[in-house]
């Protein structure tokens, strides 16, 4: 069995972090965490579901950023969650359709408006 990759995500700055592998569950299951952070509770995490039926494909994710408030102590996360689930009658192209207007959405303007000032587009 191959060992599991790191993951890489961009942060706000747009520089790689890297996510190291923590659980993998085989075909079902990849968390991984941002140890750039010292403080355990305050260490981001990316997780990687799949399943998969005889009609279909089920494909999410999720990834935590917790943030600690330096008044209170209190510990917030925010986190961002995407699913997808995909038809075995369609071809690769039409996942990768589905795939890449999803990436686009989140990066389009509309939406990098209403996550990072709130502001909407009605």
């Amino acid at each position: 069995m191959a060992a599991a990759a790191t993951l890489v995500l961009k942060n706000a700055a747009d520089v790689n972090v890297n996510y190291y592998p923590v659980k993998i569950s085989t075909g079902e299951y990849a968390g991984y965490v941002d140890r750039t952070q010292g403080v355990l509770a305050l260490q981001p995490f990316a997780s990687l579901k799949y399943a998969e039926s005889a009609t279909q494909r089920k494909v999410s994710g999720k990834c935590t950023y917790p943030v600690k408030d330096a008044v209170t102590g209190v510990i917030d996360t925010a986190y961002g969650e995407f699913s997808f689930v995909l038809p075995k009658v369609h071809v690769l192209v039409d996942r990768q359709e589905v795939r890449k207007r999803i990436s686009a959405f989140i990066i389009d303007a509309i939406t990098v408006a209403a996550v990072d000032n709130g502001e909407t587009p009605w």
